[in-house]
């Protein structure tokens, strides 16, 4: 029993450590191998793209995410917005931004489709998709703003026929609160390497971010569209594109800025629900990747169930750790561990900082959440990833839909 005892501290203890040091050399590989890769002429051929957006009580936000779709520096692209039957001001504001003359003057097509019924997000970008014949589709969220050269440094990466999906590099935006700044840390410079990092040592990324992600069309039309289902319909496509041998890859360099949750509780929503989306595509794709003969296919589910056994033995081990504490009557920390866990994330968030190159625009207040970014991470990857387990196995039913997501102030 103490042999066990001793296995469960050690992987509770050493797992956040081992992957730190994994991301980190992932991201520093990911640079290497791109300082010796050459873009192929995909976008010197500009090829039509088209901007599709589902939008679902929107009236706060897609005016900013309409203007940012005009500003961008690319000559042959159209925008397709679909209203999944809003129960706001969302139409008669769009449609209000369509008929303004200076909207009017620009050379971008843009047509608006409004949906009869509300079946969520991935129903409305499946009947959308039934009116594009792009050979690329841009789908971003109505709360976030496209970079001018987003969709070129996204085209950039579709330098092999079998690349399927390229996703780009979020940014946030508001930041009016230490749970704002700390998510700004976290895609920085825990989420940007760890899409490096999959990239490079997987063959590519375990998801796309939904908030700008670039498919090839025909891609989108073998595996069926989105399901609409899947309660995170970006992981469910990711793993569909994988089945059919299309590679799904990242680039940090194809910018949008986005809207985060600044209440603990939207922010616990959100990660919940994408630990649940997660589980939901492990279980989906369990029997498929375990006999497949791709390595890289098992290393990605390997490592989401390395993270989500972490997450029970971690309680185990806290649980052990107080327990021998009441009993002994005493309590301490373990200095060296702690300080392991302070160098290794200071020293990644600084690659995070020097690979950003102030892209992110991160700025002294944001550096305040620095003392407890590291445990923010991990004690959020811990609670979302309890939850989501529980949810899966004694509540959860399979249902794609919308949510109004908390985002910020």
């Amino acid at each position: 029993m103490k042999s066990i005892s001793n296995v469960i501290q050690f992987y509770a203890t050493y797992y956040p450590i081992i992957m730190t040091v994994v991301w980190i050399t992932g991201a520093w590989l990911f640079d290497v191998r791109s300082k010796f890769m050459i873009s192929k002429s995909v976008a010197i051929r500009a090829p039509k793209v088209t901007i599709l957006l589902s939008m679902y009580n929107e009236e706060h936000t897609v005016v900013e995410t309409l203007n940012s779709f005009l500003k961008v520096n690319y000559s042959n692209y159209d925008v397709v917005l679909v209203d999944d039957k809003s129960e706001d001001n969302t139409i008669s504001i769009v449609q209000d931004w369509m008929d303004n003359e200076k909207n009017k003057q620009s050379r971008t097509n843009i047509k608006l489709i409004k949906l009869t019924r509300n079946l969520g997000k991935a129903h409305a970008l499946n009947q959308a998709m039934q009116q594009i014949n792009s050979e690329f589709v841009l789908v971003t969220d109505a709360d976030s703003i496209l970079a001018p050269n987003a969709i070129l440094e996204l085209l950039s990466r579709f330098d092999n026929e079998r690349v399927g999906a390229v996703t780009g590099k979020p940014v946030v935006r508001n930041r009016t609160t230490l749970l704002g700044r700390l998510q700004t840390l976290e895609y920085m410079g825990v989420i940007d390497h760890i899409k490096r990092a999959q990239d490079t040592l997987y063959g590519g990324i375990m998801t796309v971010a939904g908030v700008i992600v670039l498919y090839r069309r025909n891609a989108l039309l073998e595996v069926n569209g989105f399901d609409p289902l899947a309660i995170t319909e970006d992981i469910d496509i990711t793993w569909r594109l994988r089945r059919k041998q299309w590679l799904v890859q990242y680039t940090p360099h194809a910018l949008v800025y986005i809207l985060v949750p600044e209440t603990l509780k939207g922010y616990l929503r959100q990660r919940t629900r994408w630990s649940t989306g997660g589980l939901e595509v492990l279980f989906k794709n369990l029997k498929w990747v375990l006999h497949s003969k791709s390595l890289d296919q098992k290393m990605l589910l390997i490592d989401m169930c390395l993270g989500h056994i972490w997450a029970w033995l971690a309680v185990i081990t806290m649980v052990q750790y107080i327990a021998v504490a009441i009993t002994a009557r005493t309590f301490s920390l373990p200095g060296v561990i702690l300080l392991i866990y302070i160098v290794l994330f200071t020293a990644m968030l600084l690659q995070g900082l020097t690979q950003d190159k102030q892209k992110s625009k991160i700025n002294w207040y944001d550096m305040l959440g620095l003392p407890v970014y590291s445990t923010f991470y991990w004690v959020t990857a811990l609670v979302t990833a309890l939850i989501s387990q529980i949810i899966v196995g004694m509540f959860h039913k399979q249902k794609g839909s919308w949510t109004s997501p908390d985002r910020g102030r």
